[in-house]
């Protein structure tokens, strides 16, 4: 059995058998791994998001292309595509919450290894902008969902990590995570997940979250976290950077080399000393 070091997974509740794990994902397309997070850790997260999304969310449209050194964000958007609320917990920034940033990294470090890649894939920014970014992602009561869609990859294993907050039956009472395994079969994931599971699958297959219906008892709305694995766009390249520019500053930035080359020209040549 090939099992994840407990040594790494000081914020998981022991070793999880990656092979096995990895069997399943390439046979059926998922898996769901029981008693891998704390339940007082899923507890912590939950009230610190919830409070989060209520004062701190501001309304704007998702960011599918994250560029580098972009802010953190909490944001709701509404669209045709999708209605939820999403933190964007980029590593480079200091963590919007230090417990749901070291708990999205350690389970990357798991999905990694089930996936057979480097431990530390995605922490660092690579060559090719591949990297990660922690999320939590709320479906509102009453009114959240996503539409079906598959991720789109390069040849690597574009797999995911999913860790639910909240659950069905106690929280919300209809609709939730679904999945389309390699049989064709729609799976309901969220029938089966209990506190502390972690669902890992292929995000290349059909998934999406049916719209989050409620009962009288059941009135929080659907959460869950996981690392986002996308290409880091740089700053040049990414529009929305761009965008953000005012006017003022690109004019400051386009004069910047006609103000360097005056007063280069009237600067005092180097003398030897420079060079010794």
């Amino acid at each position: 059995m090939t099992t994840s070091p407990l040594t790494d997974f000081e914020w998981t509740t022991g070793p999880v058998d990656t092979a096995a794990v990895r069997s399943s994902i390439i046979e059926t397309g998922y898996a769901i791994v029981k008693d891998v997070v704390p339940v007082q850790l899923i507890q912590d997260l939950r009230d610190f998001w919830l409070g989060a999304f209520r004062d701190r969310a501001s309304k704007a449209p998702a960011i599918w292309g994250p560029h580098l050194g972009e802010e953190n964000r909490i944001l709701f958007h509404q669209s045709g595509f999708d209605c939820l609320y999403r933190a964007y917990d980029f590593l480079w920034n200091p963590p919007i919450h230090d417990n749901t940033r070291k708990l999205g990294v350690e389970l990357n470090r798991l999905r990694n290894a089930i996936a057979e890649f480097d431990p530390l894939a995605g922490e660092t920014y690579a060559a090719d902008g591949y990297g990660v970014y922690v999320t939590v992602s709320y479906y509102p009561p009453g009114e959240g969902w996503l539409r079906k869609h598959e991720d789109q990859t390069d040849m690597r294993r574009h797999w995911h990590f999913i860790l639910p907050l909240t659950f069905k039956d106690r929280d919300f009472s209809g609709g939730g995570l679904y999945l389309i395994d390699r049989g064709g079969n729609r799976i309901d994931v969220d029938d089966t997940f209990e506190p502390g599971s972690v669902l890992f699958f292929d995000g290349e297959l059909t998934h999406g979250v049916d719209q989050i219906e409620l009962s009288e008892t059941t009135h929080l709305g659907r959460m869950q976290m996981f690392a986002i694995p996308t290409f880091i766009e740089r700053p040049s390249e990414n529009d929305r950077m761009v965008e953000a520019i005012s006017i003022g500053r690109f004019i400051k930035a386009k004069l910047r080399p006609f103000k360097h080359r005056i007063t280069g020209l009237r600067s005092p040549a180097p003398s030897a000393k420079h060079f010794s």
